[in-house]
C-alpha cells in the first residue's frame, strides 16, 4: 500500500498521509510523492482545492526522526547533510 494517498472527487483533491503507524511521519518517497502531486495538481485545471489530510489518529508527526535513525533520509539524497538539505530545499 501507498505511504502517499491520492483521490479526486467534484475539483477536489485529497491527499492522504498514509503511515498511520508512525503517526504519519514523513520518509523521502512520501515527500518526493507530495511534491510531484501537488506539482501536477497545480497544473491540473479540474482540481480547485487540495486537501492535505492524515490516515489514523494523526494528521503528520513531521519527519521521521526513527527512519533517519536506521539509515533513511529525508534530505534529497545529498552527498554530505549540507548538500541534502539543499537539495530539501529545492524540492520545497
Amino acid at each position: 500500500m501507498s505511504d502517499l494517498l491520492e483521490t479526486h472527487e467534484d475539483g477536489v483533491a485529497i491527499l492522504t498521509f498514509n503511515r498511520p503507524e508512525r503517526r504519519n511521519a514523513l520518509s523521502a518517497a512520501m515527500i518526493n510523492g507530495l511534491v510531484d502531486a501537488l506539482h501536477r495538481l497545480d497544473a491540473d485545471q479540474s482540481v480547485g482545492c487540495i486537501v492535505l489530510t492524515g490516515a489514523g489518529g494523526a494528521f503528520c508527526a513531521g519527519g521521521d526522526v526513527k527512519g533517519m535513525a536506521e539509515g533513511g533520509s529525508l534530505t534529497g539524497g545529498g552527498r554530505t547533510f549540507e548538500e541534502g538539505v539543499r537539495n530539501l530545499r529545492a524540492g520545497m
